[in-house]
């Protein structure tokens, strides 16, 4: 299942355009909803498949990845954009534990990590500093 959200949005966040990937409906909707409130399009891929497509047919400012999904791990999807774009940030966004999850997902090419679900001004403050730093 492919959410896509396209929004008018302010000029600040104009050039910012996520990828979000994965497979728990409940989560996305969430997560959607928050990028919502905060103004920012995104797209929504619950698959490495589909993220795959997503990254090489559009252009994204970031990706926020779930760690734990049925055919691919987190870490496995990372290596596969980083392939594509070694440049985008990308983001675990998980509920596992930080000191379980942040080793592994910097060595699989992750850039920083985000327990979920967490509110709206943590989550812009992740933006903002990744958009800052472009």
């Amino acid at each position: 299942m492919q959410y896509t959200t396209h929004l008018i949005t302010t000029t600040m966040t104009n050039e910012i355009k996520i990828l979000l990937i994965d497979d728990h409906e409940i989560n996305s909707l969430f997560t959607g909803y928050m990028f919502n409130k905060l103004g920012i399009p995104f797209d929504i891929a619950t698959n490495k498949k589909q993220a795959l497509e997503l990254i090489t047919t559009n252009e994204y400012k970031m990706v926020l990845l779930d760690i734990q999904m049925p055919n691919h791990d987190g870490y496995d999807v990372a290596k596969a954009v980083r392939k594509i774009d070694p440049k985008i940030p990308i983001i675990a966004f998980t509920s596992l534990p930080e000191e379980e999850v942040l080793p592994k997902a910097l060595h699989s090419g992750m850039n920083d990590y985000l327990l979920k679900p967490r509110a709206m001004q943590e989550l812009w403050g992740i933006i903002d500093k990744f958009q800052q730093s472009a």
